[in-house]
Parts: C-alpha cells; structure tokens; sequence
C-alpha cells in the first residue's frame, strides 16, 4: 500500500515525540547530579540555538522588535566593526555568546577615510587583546615552544618567538618588538599586534589570523591563513603560502608602501 505525504509526516511526527519521550524518561532516570549536568548542557545548547537562530534573522533583515521581543524572545544582535570585516554578536547577557564576521559591500573611500579606518583598527585590535581578563605582562624577549596556559600576553622591551606545536585554540599577543612565528602549529586564532616586524613562516595553519605590524609583515614557506595582515610599509607572500578567502593585507602608510606577493 502507498503511504500519503501527510501519513509519512504523522508517523515523523510520532517517531520523533516517542523519541523525546524516551530521553526525557532516561534523564528522570539518571543520579540526580548527572541530571543536573545534562539539564545545565541543553540550556547551553538551547542558548546557542537562539544566538544562531537571532543572527540568521538579523541578516535576513527581521526587525530587532520581532526578534527580541513577542513570542521569539530570542537575544538581540550588536553590531561592531573589525577593520573591513563586521562583527555580530548574540547573546551577551547570557552566558553563552555566538559571534560571525562579516564583510561589508564596496564603497569608495578617500585615503584619509580609509587610513583613519585602518588606523582606528589597528588600535582597536590592540585594545581587545590588552583589555582581556586573562592578559598577562612579562618583560624582555621570549620564546615560547609548549602552548601557554595563558591567552593573552603583553612583550614590553623585546622580541616574541612562537615555535609551538599541536593544536593550539587562540593566542593573542602585544609585542613591542618583533614577531616571530615558526613550527607547525595549527591555530584556531591568531593575534598579533606588534611595534616591530612579524614573520610568519613554517607549515603554521591558522584558521582566523589578525596582524597589526610596525613597518614589515612576511608571510612564507607553507603557512596557510585567513585573515588580515596590516603594517605600515609593506606586506610580503612568499613561497607556498596560502591566503584563503576571505582574506587582506593592506599596507597603510602613504608614500613608498607595498604589497608584494611571490607565491609559487
């Protein structure tokens, strides 16, 4: 016999309620702090479904009065800016927060609009990174080869050598010397604002990176990245480094600038 649409979505429908009905029964089942614990992990879960759900309305254009409030009730969205990326977040007076980049469209801009834009970036790059609970100061340069237990740093009077392995989350760093960056790591994130120079080089893989440099930014060897490089003189790529999409390196500086890019 051929089963209806509507008989298909019925027996769906049950399946999915008997289901629900038998994972609600094993949770009454279940000690009462491993109960407690898997009651606090779906409204986490929960928290991150509305954060999603509240951004995808934001982009499609829903006004913030019918996401916010009536029955949705889902968290409202801030918007900030990260150089020519946008920022959007859901959820900050919860203890779960979800955040997506965006790009904004083109717009023509005069230079000093644009540096000024670049400048205001770079400085509030450096803000997020020092303003962090968990930022911790040292003096004098250092090299680090094992992941910090720490996320976020500050090199006054030296130079920063990253040569770590592994799976490493996010590191975030203010340098005001150089930067070195080496070894095989894979990051998650990557900060780094410097006085001095970065160098990047090595097979680093670094999932989201944002580079704030003094004069030079060099990118070589198999260093795969996306992200954005800024210095004030010039950018270079080198050897078999990728720039996946969506990426940038700007050179800000007015006179003798350059983006030089020799990637075989």
């Amino acid at each position: 016999m051929r089963r209806g649409k509507s008989g298909f979505v019925l027996a769906f429908t049950l399946g999915i309620i008997l289901a629900l009905t038998l994972l609600f029964a094993t949770l009454l089942g279940l000690p009462g702090n491993v109960r407690r614990q898997a009651m606090r992990v779906a409204a986490d879960v929960q928290e991150v479904y509305d954060a999603e759900s509240s951004l995808l309305l934001h982009l499609a254009g829903i006004p913030h009065s019918v996401v916010a409030g009536g029955e949705l009730g889902l968290p409202p969205v801030s918007e900030s800016t990260l150089g020519p990326y946008g920022r959007l977040c859901a959820g900050r007076d919860s203890s779960v927060e979800v955040c997506a980049l965006t790009v904004s469209r083109l717009q023509a801009l005069g230079y000093r609009e644009w540096h000024a834009g670049m400048q205001a970036y770079r400085e509030g790059l450096r803000e997020r990174i020092v303003s962090s609970s968990a930022f911790r100061s040292f003096s004098g340069n250092r090299r680090l080869s094992e992941a910090p237990e720490f996320a976020y740093m500050r090199v006054q009077d030296g130079d920063l050598r990253l040569t770590l392995a592994g799976h490493v989350p996010s590191f975030n760093a203010v340098v005001s010397g150089d930067v070195a960056v080496d070894g095989n790591a894979v990051y998650d994130t990557l900060r780094l604002h410097a006085s001095g120079n970065v160098t990047l080089k090595g097979g680093v893989q670094i999932g989201f990176l944002e580079v704030a440099a003094g004069e030079r930014v060099e990118v070589s060897g198999a260093v795969h990245f996306r992200g954005m490089l800024s210095a004030r003189r010039e950018v270079r790529l080198r050897g078999r480094a990728v720039a996946a999409y969506p990426s940038m390196a700007i050179a800000i500086g007015q006179n003798g600038t350059e983006v030089d890019v020799a990637i075989r």
